[in-house]
């Protein structure tokens, strides 16, 4: 496993920077938020320009942050040897997958593994791998659930197959399951307020429906007139707005009631709205023939850049948001050394970065993750799993105070 995860990350870092990316020579250690009005500026520092007069400006700041600078405050760590997280089951269990060598690999075989599901306990770290009946789901379809802005409700995709699923509003406080007529082929959408879920049905031939689905199981359909969309693969919607990229990576934001899209950012890799729906992250990529790399940006709902800048580097990945929206974990990688390498968590209260790597790393200190990163239910804890010399994975458990 040890090649293999290594193959795996080295693949698809050098895919994504072939693809989109042009190498770029980064030379700050961390960025920080200057407050424009009150507060004198780091030392060595340099503005990054961009952000208009009178707003929250992202500042480079040379070094290791000193200890009032430090917003996010981390209470302890806890190390799952040879593991990735596959779900959260509370605060304190997790599921987890357990993998181990069993051969090694030859000049003409690959090494083989075993992968074994479990259960494990933070508090005291006991695992127990999982019965017959907990490895069994309980029914044959694949169940996916977003709860609505105001906790009454939720939407129900239970999938049938690998293209077809069955639709359903959930009154959260009743239990009641209403049905939502029209199958749907992609699972992208997301509510647009308290009272209206939009999905992007998706077809195997065109773009498909926009759905606008009220919380007694009717629908309207909204048209879009675009011609720079095939398909809609990435989708959202937040604060009674609805975003989405075209084929040319440009990001677009729309209203219902209206029939043209707005343009708002170019060069959009992807983006993420944050679950309370106030913050949209947008990542986007170097510009044709340009040496700008990637970067990571802050929009709030009205799709308004908050501040400028929050990473930098020749690829940011693993974009997450914790359950409460307080916090966006992320991984930046950049070629020269210098640069934000690592681990990152930025804190939408105080608008700080911190870097997490002397947390989760003790081998290399730009250790990149080879799994997506995963918040705890209450936003409070972090996995990170990387590759590890003795135990090929480790995942280690960031707890914030």
């Amino acid at each position: 496993m040890k090649h293999s995860v290594r193959s795996i990350g080295l693949r698809l870092i050098a895919a994504v920077v072939g693809m989109s990316l042009i190498s770029a020579c980064q030379s700050q250690d961390r960025l920080t938020v200057v407050e424009p009005d009150g507060g004198q500026a780091p030392e060595q520092s340099a503005a990054d320009p961009g952000g208009k007069q009178g707003e929250r400006r992202l500042t480079v700041v040379e070094g290791a942050p000193g200890p009032n600078e430090q917003q996010l405050v981390v209470d302890g760590t806890h190390r799952i040897s040879a593991s990735h997280i596959e779900a959260w089951l509370s605060e304190e269990e997790l599921r987890i997958t357990m993998t181990e060598m069993v051969k090694e690999a030859t000049e003409t075989e690959e090494p083989e593994y075993a992968y074994t599901p479990a259960i494990v306990n933070l508090n005291n770290g006991v695992r127990r791998e999982l019965s017959k009946q907990e490895k069994t789901p309980p029914a044959a379809q694949l169940v996916k659930e977003q709860v609505s802005p105001d906790g009454k409700y939720s939407f129900v995709q239970k999938w049938r197959d690998k293209y077809t699923a069955d639709n359903f509003i959930k009154n959260l406080q009743t239990g009641e399951l209403i049905p939502v007529k029209g199958d749907n082929y992609m699972e992208i959408g997301g509510w647009l307020d308290s009272d209206t879920y939009v999905l992007a049905a998706g077809s195997m031939q065109g773009k498909g429906d926009i759905r606008l689905i009220a919380t007694d199981g009717s629908y309207s359909n909204m048209d879009i007139e675009d011609e720079h969309v095939e398909s809609y693969l990435s989708f959202g919607a937040s604060k009674g707005r609805i975003y989405y990229t075209d084929m040319n990576h440009v990001l677009k934001v729309i209203e219902p009631g209206q029939t043209e899209p707005v343009h708002l950012i170019d060069h959009v890799w992807s983006f993420d709205i944050s679950p309370n729906g106030e913050y949209i992250a947008v990542t986007t990529t170097a510009e044709p023939g340009g040496n700008q790399g990637s970067e990571l940006l802050i929009y709030d709902a009205s799709g308004n850049l908050q501040g400028s800048l929050i990473g930098k580097g020749n690829l940011v990945s693993y974009v997450s948001w914790s359950t409460d929206s307080a916090k966006l974990a992320f991984d930046v990688y950049s070629e020269n050394e210098s640069g934000m390498n690592g681990v990152y968590v930025f804190d939408t209260a105080s608008g700080k970065v911190t870097w997490l790597a002397p947390y989760y790393s003790s081998v290399h200190p730009a250790a990149h993750p080879v799994y997506p990163l995963s918040w705890s239910p209450s936003g409070k804890k972090l996995g990170i799993t990387t590759e590890d010399k003795e135990s090929l994975l480790v995942t280690q458990i960031v707890e914030f105070r």
